[in-house]
Parts: C-alpha cells; structure tokens; sequence
C-alpha cells in the first residue's frame, strides 16, 4: 500500500464553490438593486449596512422599491481568519460611497431588512448568465 504525502505551500490556499453555484444564487435571488452604500459597520460578527436604490432590476409583487429609498441590511460576518480557508468565498463589508448591484432577500419582522441572497458574490458582478458546465 503507497503511502501520499500532500504538502500545502505557505502561499494562499483558497477553495471555493464554482461560479456557476453563484450564478444560481443570484438568479434565485427575489431583489436586485443598484445600491450606493451610505453606511457599513462592523459589529461583532455582524455587518450592518445602509444604502440608497439607484435602480430597481427585480422585486416581488410585494415590495415596492424604488430609486432613492434607504435599504437596510443586515448579515453574518464569517470570523477573521487566515488565507487558507476552505469553503465558500465569504461576503466582504462594502466601504462606504461604493456602487454595487446587490442581489439581496427582504427578512421577515419589522421594517423592510434585508439580508444577501448569493452568498459571497451578493455583491458585485453579476454571474447570472454562468450556467453549471
């Protein structure tokens, strides 16, 4: 019986789920919104951040988004750790004055909340059209 020896290099190691796993997410999301992020603190382990709708792309019947309107969110923020970490990319905390298109889920309770709705590519370039291979 052989015996494998793997040897990892110091340099970063980063695995992570396929582009077309993104896609998915991001087509499934219920909201889509160009957001200008006015507010993004760190709080704990939780990201809370506030933006202004530049447009609308998609939303339920139920939400009635609209150019100007503040958007609240609210997230979990993965503990710091080093560079080698295996799993899904995790969702970074925008800085404030950036533009993002933004793939969200509106969360249930008071005030419209919501939260992302495609993981660690909620933000940022769409992936829509990746399909799985």
């Amino acid at each position: 019986m052989a015996l494998a020896t793997v040897v990892l290099s110091a340099t970063a190691t980063r695995a992570e789920l396929p582009p077309w796993v993104y896609g998915e997410q991001q087509r499934q999301a219920p909201v889509v919104v160009r957001l200008r992020v006015r507010q993004a603190e760190r709080a704990g382990d939780e990201a809370r951040v506030s933006g202004e709708v530049l447009r609308v792309w998609r939303q339920p019947p139920a939400l009635s988004l609209q150019s100007g309107q503040t958007l609240r969110l609210r997230y979990s923020l993965p503990p710091r750790q080093g560079p080698s970490v295996l799993g899904p990319s995790s969702l970074p905390l925008p800085r404030v004055g950036e533009i993002v298109t933004a793939w969200l889920q509106a969360l249930p309770g008071p005030g419209p909340m919501f939260a992302p709705a495609a993981g660690g590519r909620s933000f940022g370039p769409s992936l829509e059209s990746v399909r799985e291979p």
